[in-house]
C-alpha cells in the first residue's frame, strides 16, 4: 500500500484552477492511473482508476487498481493501489488485464466492478469507498466488455457495456445493458441492445435533469446519446462529446459536482507517458439548453477554472510533542494505552476484569486517532500489536493513516479470545510507512459484534 500524498493546485483571487494532470511526476508517490472512473460519494469525489506501469510496454502488465480522492477538485489525496485482484484473497477468478474499472454505491456497500479478463466481470465491496475490499462474488457475473454501473434516482441499478469479443448482441459492438438485482452482482434479465450506431469501447451512463446520457469511444472521439430511459431501444444519437485524447485511445467518465459537470478522461502526452503510461485529467463541462453538450475542449497547465474556492485559515503551525504518552516497552516496542486517543467517534470507555483495567469498546465502524506518531525518515515494515477482546470471531481491525478513511497500511482479522474480559495479543505488519503521521484505528465487522481494545504497540526498530 501506498502512502498517502497529497498535491495541492493553485488558488487565485476569487476562483481557483485545478492543473491538469492531476498526478504530476515529482509528486510523492506517483503513479501513472488511467481509465478514470470518478464517482461523488459522501461529498467528496473519488477516481477509481486502472494502474499503468512506469515501464509498460503493452497493456498486459496493468494489474491493479488506484484510488484518488478529493473534497474540493484541487487538492488530491491519492490513497495509491487499493484494490489488487490477482493477490488479493478471495479474487481467483481473476486471470489479466485489469483495466477499466467502475464503482457504484447502494445501501451502506461500495461496490468496484472490472474486467477479470478481457470479457468478464469480477467484484468488489467495501463499507468505505476507499476499501479495504472483500470480493462479492466467487465467480465472474457477466460478460461484457468495458463493464459501467449506473444506480438511478429510484434506486434500481444497471450495469453496462458493449459485445466488443463477446457474443450477447446481434451484430456486436454496440452499447449494451441490463438491469442489476438488488444484491448488485447478479443481472435481473437480459442484455438489451441501446445504439443503433455501432462503438468501440469506454462506455459510460450518468443522467442530467431526467435525461439518461449514453457515451463511448468511437474511433478517433468520444461520441454521445440521449434517452429518456435507462434501457431504451434506441437512444438518439447527439455526435461528439470529446476528442481522442492526445497519444492514446480515450476512457472517460462524468460527475457532477458542486453544481457544475466535469469530464474526466486520461492522456499520454504527460509525465514523459504514451499510450501505455497514461495519467488522469479533468474539464469542465457546458450543456446547451436543450441538454446537448458543448465538445469538450482540453486544458492541461492552464488550468480548469474551479468555482466556490474554500480557503483554509492561514495559522502558524504549533510544535507538536512527538509520541505523547507512548510508554516504551522491554522489548523495545512503544505502547499506547487505548484510552489515550486524541479523537474518537462513537467509541466508549469500558471497565473489566474486576474495575482493574480499563479498555475501549468498538463497534462496527467506530474509531480512535492517535496523533503524532513518528515513524522515522526511511520508508520500512513495521511491527504492530494490538491486545483486544472478542466474545464471538468476526471482521478486522483497520489501521489507516491521517483520516479515517485515509490510506489502510495494515488490517487484523478479530478471532474470538473467550469473552470480553479475556484479552489476547493479535499481530500484524504495517506497509512501508514514515513520517509523523495520525494513525486511526478502526473496527469493522457485523452490527451486533462488540471488541475491546486495551493497548497497541509498534516496533521502531533500532535507532
Amino acid at each position: 500500500m501506498k502512502n498517502i500524498a497529497v498535491i495541492v493546485f493553485l488558488i487565485i483571487g476569487q476562483l481557483s484552477f485545478a492543473q491538469n494532470p492531476i498526478l504530476k511526476e515529482g509528486d510523492a508517490d506517483f503513479l501513472y492511473v488511467c481509465d478514470p472512473a470518478a464517482e461523488v460519494f459522501n461529498g467528496k469525489v473519488y477516481v477509481y482508476g486502472s494502474h499503468d506501469q512506469p515501464d509498460a510496454v503493452d497493456y498486459e502488465s496493468m494489474k491493479d487498481y488506484v484510488v484518488l480522492e478529493s473534497s474540493d477538485l484541487k487538492t488530491w489525496i491519492n490513497h495509491g493501489v487499493s484494490l489488487d485482484p490477482q493477490l488479493d484473497k478471495g479474487f481467483e477468478y481473476a486471470k489479466s488485464n485489469m483495466n477499466a474499472p467502475d464503482a457504484a454505491y447502494k445501501e451502506g456497500w461500495y461496490y468496484w466492478y472490472f474486467p477479470s479478463d478481457i470479457t468478464h466481470v469480477g467484484v468488489a465491496k467495501s463499507k468505505t469507498p476507499i476499501g479495504p475490499w472483500e470480493s462479492a462474488v466467487s465467480n465472474e457475473i457477466a460478460t461484457i466488455f468495458d463493464p459501467t454501473v449506473f444506480v438511478d434516482d429510484d434506486g434500481q441499478a444497471y450495469i453496462y457495456g458493449n459485445d466488443h469479443w463477446v457474443d450477447i448482441g446481434e451484430e456486436g459492438s454496440h452499447i449494451m445493458g441490463a438491469k442489476l438485482k438488488d444484491n448488485m452482482v447478479e443481472l435481473d434479465g437480459p442484455w438489451v441492445r441501446l445504439t443503433n450506431e455501432t462503438v468501440n469501447e469506454a462506455v459510460h451512463v450518468f443522467k442530467r435533469e431526467g435525461k439518461y446520457y449514453f457515451s463511448a469511444r468511437v474511433g478517433p472521439l468520444t461520441e454521445y446519446w440521449m434517452a429518456d430511459s435507462p434501457l431504451p431501444q434506441y437512444a438518439d444519437f447527439k455526435g461528439e462529446l470529446a476528442p481522442n485524447s492526445p497519444e492514446s485511445p480515450n476512457h472517460t467518465s462524468v460527475i457532477e459536482f458542486k453544481d457544475e459537470w466535469y469530464l474526466f478522461y486520461h492522456r499520454g502526452d504527460v509525465n514523459h507517458g504514451n499510450r501505455y503510461k497514461r495519467s488522469v485529467c479533468f474539464d469542465k463541462m457546458t450543456f446547451h439548453e436543450d441538454g446537448t453538450i458543448e465538445p469538450i475542449v482540453y486544458t492541461l497547465d492552464e488550468g480548469v477554472e474551479i468555482t466556490d474556492p474554500v480557503y483554509p485559515p492561514r495559522t502558524k503551525k504549533a510544535k507538536v510533542e512527538i509520541n505523547k504518552g507512548a510508554v516504551v516497552q522491554p522489548n523495545g516496542y512503544l505502547r499506547y494505552e487505548a484510552e489515550s486517543f486524541s479523537d474518537k467517534s462513537n467509541a466508549n470507555f469500558n471497565t473489566v476484569v474486576n474495575h482493574q483495567k480499563e479498555s475501549i469498546q468498538l463497534k462496527n465502524g467506530d474509531w480512535l486517532q492517535y496523533s503524532d506518531i513518528t515513524f522515522g525518515k526511511s520508508a520500512k515494515p513495521f511491527s504492530f500489536q494490538l491486545r483486544v477482546s472478542a466474545k464471538t470471531a468476526g471482521g478486522d481491525i483497520v489501521i489507516r493513516i491521517n483520516s479515517e478513511t485515509g490510506t489502510i497500511i495494515g488490517s487484523i482479522p478479530v478471532s474470538a479470545t473467550g469473552g470480553s474480559n479475556t484479552f489476547k495479543t493479535l499481530s500484524t505488519t504495517l506497509n512501508r510507512i514514515r513520517g509523523t503521521q495520525s494513525i486511526y484505528l478502526s473496527y469493522i465487522g457485523s452490527e451486533d459484534n462488540r471488541i475491546q481494545c486495551d493497548w497497541f504497540e509498534w516496533n521502531p526498530g533500532p535507532k
